[in-house]
């Protein structure tokens, strides 16, 4: 025995238009170009979002000519890191500033440090 829906057509089948679902897709594919567009916009503003909350919790500070700072160990030695090792040297002065960002350094004795060095907070 079968079930009587298997013989029996669904209700898609019986409301099926051929030319209304040519037209259909034909629409669809005069808006495929409109809907990449809104997908692309919306993409680039949850980027925008989210560089602009994680620029909320990065600072920029610039250092002026003399001030005393310390340096990332893991910059200026990759090799001597680890759980238990420091994770700043120094103090060491700011010799000069080359740029926004970008020091010399002079360690405390007064002997310049090697490298130009990016500054963070």
């Amino acid at each position: 025995m079968h079930p009587i829906e298997v013989g029996s057509p669904s209700h898609r089948e019986i409301n099926f238009d051929e030319i209304a679902n040519e037209e259909g897709l034909r629409t669809n594919m005069e808006l495929i170009d409109e809907v990449w567009d809104q997908a692309v916009a919306k993409m680039e503003r949850y980027k925008e979002k989210t560089g602009e909350h994680f620029s909320k919790k990065s600072r920029v500070k610039n250092f002026q000519v003399g001030d005393l700072v310390l340096r990332d160990t893991e910059a200026s030695d990759p090799t001597n890191t680890g759980k238990l090792m420091p994770k700043w040297e120094g103090p060491y002065k700011v010799k000069e500033v080359l740029r926004p960002g970008t020091y010399k350094l002079l360690n405390m004795d007064g002997s310049e440090v090697p490298n130009t060095w990016h500054g963070s907070d």
